[in-house]
């Protein structure tokens, strides 16, 4: 009889040490490399606004079109007269656009690094957190710039469940994260996903 604490004679090291590996220990590998993480993340807002005559300004001006035109849309055109229709409906895009710009961007982190992957040894997971995180970042830069003015615009008075709104965005964001590594680690395998992926986003918007 095999004692249960033995391991077993026909599963190599590799695979018994990989069995046991968990969700803590990756999370602690990232932790490790964080320099690594935030460096990747710096690198990809060089790369975005590399050359652009307005820089960091584009990822304002976007937002800014989109506020624009939902506001004429509703208000003006659709006549909505609910209050704080249009307000909480931005909040729910801008949202929205961070989630499916983290997954789009990220779904194929790995397989499009499969050389750096190769060559040098560093937890996986940093490369579609890193896209998470990129994304994360031009989210909140735009809510820091127009929340303020949306709900002086929009007439929405602050309530106190407003103040639960960075533990929303905080959890989003793991959430968004964790679905990123699922994605990216099968797109590795499988390369279709990343296309299942934007239809998915496609069909999910609406």
């Amino acid at each position: 009889m095999i004692s249960p604490d033995l391991p077993s004679p026909g599963l190599p090291l590799e695979d018994r040490a990989a069995a046991r590996s968990s969700v803590s220990r990756t999370l602690a590998a990232v932790v490790r490399y964080r320099h690594l993480l935030r460096n990747l993340v710096l690198k990809d807002l060089k790369l975005k606004y590399r050359g652009s005559v307005f820089g960091v300004a584009w990822s304002l001006l976007n937002p800014l079109l989109m506020i624009v035109v939902y506001t004429i849309a509703f208000t003006h055109i659709l006549q909505i007269r609910t209050e704080g229709f249009v307000f909480y409906l931005m909040l729910g895009i801008l949202s929205w656009t961070f989630f499916a710009g983290s997954l789009s961007g990220s779904t194929g982190s790995i397989a499009d690094n499969g050389g750096l992957v190769k060559s040098v040894f560093f937890p996986r997971a940093i490369l579609p957190a890193a896209g998470v995180l990129f994304n994360l970042s031009q989210y909140l830069l735009t809510i820091v710039v127009f929340l303020p003015v949306m709900l002086l615009y929009y007439g929405v008075t602050p309530a106190a469940p407003m103040l639960l709104f960075p533990v929303f965005v905080a959890l989003q964001a793991l959430f968004t994260i964790g679905l990123a590594l699922i994605l990216a680690t099968a797109a590795a395998f499988f390369r279709d996903v990343r296309h299942l992926v934007d239809v998915a986003l496609a069909v999910l918007f609406w």
